[in-house]
């Protein structure tokens, strides 16, 4: 699995049929990127380094993925988990992977297709922390550690997320293009 990354942060033009289709030399959040998956920073930062795990393709379900797809993905995990522990001290990581919003009636993500909702593959990684953590001069604190992590809503100024991008990238084994 070759880990690769831009040097510099592509500008958005995502997909607007599906943000998660969004091609990695198209999204802005990209950290790093392989033949069949992309890591982006997650759009809410409730937890320091939080970021998605999405197929490249359309794919509903882990079920509908293609044998290359099923190869990669462990051994992408295997490389971000010790990149999230080390990036900001994180003794503990969440996996989430969820399929709903594309099935909420109101505002459903991706839009429905034919009527039917239209779930795209993806992962939340969560780096999770016992004690309060601080980064670019603001602070986080996970006041449910060793719980079911909840989401809040936390967003970063784009110079702490260029900052967060960055801080990952150094701590994966990347190849820039």
């Amino acid at each position: 699995m070759k880990l690769r990354a831009f040097r510099d942060q592509p500008k958005a033009v995502f997909n607007p049929k599906c943000i998660s289709c969004t091609q990695p030399e198209h999204d802005d959040g990209i950290i790093a990127f392989t033949d069949h998956f992309k890591v982006i920073i997650h759009p809410n930062q409730s937890s320091l380094g939080a970021v998605l795990v999405a197929a490249r393709r359309h794919v509903a379900r882990i079920a509908d993925f293609i044998p290359a797809e099923s190869a990669e993905l462990v051994p992408l995990l295997a490389a971000l988990e010790p990149a999230m522990e080390q990036a900001f001290g994180a003794p503990l990581v969440n996996l989430d992977y969820q399929r709903n919003w594309a099935f909420r009636t109101t505002n459903p993500d991706p839009p429905f297709k034919d009527g039917k909702p239209n779930p795209h593959v993806h992962f939340h990684i969560v780096p999770r922390y016992p004690n309060p953590v601080e980064f670019r001069g603001m602070r986080w604190e996970d006041k449910r550690f060793g719980e079911p992590f909840v989401w809040g809503k936390v967003t970063v100024p784009s110079e702490v997320r260029l900052a967060i991008i960055h801080r990952i990238q150094g701590h994966l084994d990347l190849e820039f293009v």
